[in-house]
């Protein structure tokens, strides 16, 4: 199957996929987005509107599309060309910010790929681009190998909430000791923060119907498994609004968002355990 890869003029990350290709061996039809080929690209972006990202600084490039594939981002688009979409779990669609490289999820992707997922992420890292890597606790041992090898600068811990409600947050089974050794192998990256969102709980007794925030002794709670975990209480933790308008959940979506200052008693509770909690709000 052929391969139609749109680039921008300037762009180091379509380098890096160009450069990638040429060691493969791989053959392209390339169009520069923004040069000679932005008619071309026009036409692509209309026909595959729901399939190419457009984030507040525009659109992302490399672009590729392969066999009715669409992949965007240097990250997608090396682990397409390497594996098809056998890392597409662990590596999502995300808004990059300058010399980082994001939506790069430790604990959503198949476990048995982590090798092809370390080769992936090394050939970015050793094109000088920061890895940010999220985590919500599963896949510990990913997290691992990738300490190990270097291949990571910040971990983003996404603590769902307290131990009891930990499944229902995540939707799936986790096993708490996983969570707990995730925390431990953050701290060990050179860049790490913990977050949770003060988010809706869906009702779980039978026959109730709608949902509630996580309520400051939830968040307490939290906050003390974080210490009893990590061995600190001075841990970067982070509490985050909910944003209704983001969430795939449609239970949720009608939900009214808090505001910074509805967060300040779950703030209070937190620094029970982490005295340097802070509230981070929602963008706009």
């Amino acid at each position: 199957m052929s391969i139609l890869l749109f680039t921008a003029t300037g762009c180091a990350r379509c380098a890096i996929a160009k450069k990638f290709m040429a060691e493969k061996g791989l053959a392209c039809d390339e169009h520069d987005a923004i040069g000679a080929g932005k008619e071309r690209f026009g036409q692509f972006y209309r026909a595959h509107r729901g399939a190419v990202f457009r984030g507040k600084e525009g659109i992302e490039f490399p672009v590729l599309a392969q066999g009715g594939e669409i992949r965007q981002g240097v990250a997608a688009v090396l682990a397409w060309l390497q594996c098809g979409s056998r890392l597409d779990g662990f590596i999502c669609r995300s808004e990059s910010s300058k010399g980082w490289v994001g939506g790069l999820h430790v604990s959503r992707g198949d476990p048995g790929e982590a090798e092809r997922l370390a080769g992936v992420l090394g050939v970015l890292k050793r094109n000088g681009l920061k890895l940010q890597l999220d985590t919500d606790g599963r896949n510990p041992a990913v997290l691992e190998r990738l300490l190990r090898q270097g291949i990571g600068d910040r971990v983003v811990m996404d603590l769902k909430g307290p131990q009891a409600l930990y499944p229902a947050l995540v939707g799936a089974p986790v096993d708490p000791q996983d969570v707990e050794r995730s925390m431990v192998l953050a701290a060990g990256f050179p860049e790490f923060r913990y977050e949770t969102t003060v988010a809706p709980v869906p009702a779980m007794e039978e026959g109730r119907e709608g949902c509630r925030y996580l309520s400051p002794e939830e968040i307490a709670a939290t906050a003390r498994w974080l210490k009893e975990a990590t061995g600190s209480y001075r841990q970067p933790y982070f509490l985050r609004i909910f944003d209704p308008r983001a969430t795939a959940d449609d239970r949720l979506g009608s939900v009214a968002a808090l505001s910074p200052g509805e967060l300040i008693r779950h703030r209070t509770a937190a620094r029970n355990y982490q005295v340097l909690t802070e509230v981070q709000t929602i963008s706009t």
